[in-house]
């Protein structure tokens, strides 16, 4: 998502200040998602959701909570109370719906409270493609006056990232064929840590034994990896900083 270009679309219509929370929150749900860190992805759209609530009470009232003052709880209370105002029905119906829908699920799904549901993929991407929806129908209000400017805009925001590995249960491929098989190996360890020498190579589909062994142990040598003396593979600390910094460029 071209970050600027957003702030700058959003800045047109809204204050310069919750411009910057939303789009700072979406980033970090988005960052998270791909990540695979389902909890801090869903955590984070608690911010954006307080964001966005604030940007509907300046478009409805006027004026908005500080951000330095806690909104309160979002009930049902809160969505009659943005629907009772006169102005565009995407401000007190629409998306003051959605943002209470994310927020049910960042509440009482295991992700801010323990409950009998924990923080998943089918949640997250729910959590992901909500806050989509909601940047890009605030992007496409605030520059109303450019529609061709916004769709490009929205299109970039709803850009569907592929996952890097492709596991379905019965087919297990990492995509992106111009990884080598360093950072292929680092990537499959950082979705499931502790393999097997032979199992990771068969992952990551490498064919020469020996080579990969030497693959391997360069990798530990550079303190991303650890094998254990019984053959197995596991993911360092450091290993973890260079994987995820991989994903979030490629």
């Amino acid at each position: 998502m071209p970050k600027s270009q957003v702030q700058a679309a959003l800045e047109g219509k809204y204050p310069k200040e919750i411009a910057t929370h939303i789009i700072e929150s979406f980033i970090e749900v988005e960052q998270n998602y791909r990540l695979e860190k389902w909890k801090t992805s869903e955590l984070d759209a608690g911010h954006f959701v307080e964001a966005v609530r604030r940007l509907i009470e300046h478009e409805l009232q006027g004026s908005y909570t500080p951000f330095s003052t806690a909104l309160g709880s979002f009930s049902q209370t809160v969505l009659a109370r943005y629907e009772s105002c006169t102005g565009a029905e995407e401000y007190r119906i629409l998306i003051p719906r959605v943002l209470y829908a994310m927020y049910c699920v960042r509440n009482k799904r295991g992700v801010g409270h323990i409950a009998s549901v924990i923080p998943n993929k089918l949640d997250a991407t729910f959590i992901l493609y909500s806050s989509k929806w909601v940047l890009s129908e605030l992007i496409r209000l605030a520059n109303s006056a450019a529609p061709e400017s916004a769709k490009e805009l929205v299109d970039q925001v709803l850009y569907k990232h592929v996952d890097l590995i492709w596991d379905d249960g019965e087919t297990y491929m990492v995509l992106d064929s111009k990884l080598k098989a360093p950072d292929k190996a680092l990537l499959v360890l950082y979705r499931q840590d502790r393999l097997g020498v032979e199992d990771l190579r068969t992952k990551i589909d490498y064919k020469n034994k020996t080579a990969f062994r030497k693959i391997l142990e360069g990798l530990q040598t550079k303190r991303f990896i650890a094998i254990t003396a019984d053959g197995y593979c596991k993911l360092s600390p450091l290993g973890n900083q260079v994987v995820e910094n991989l994903i979030l460029i490629t």
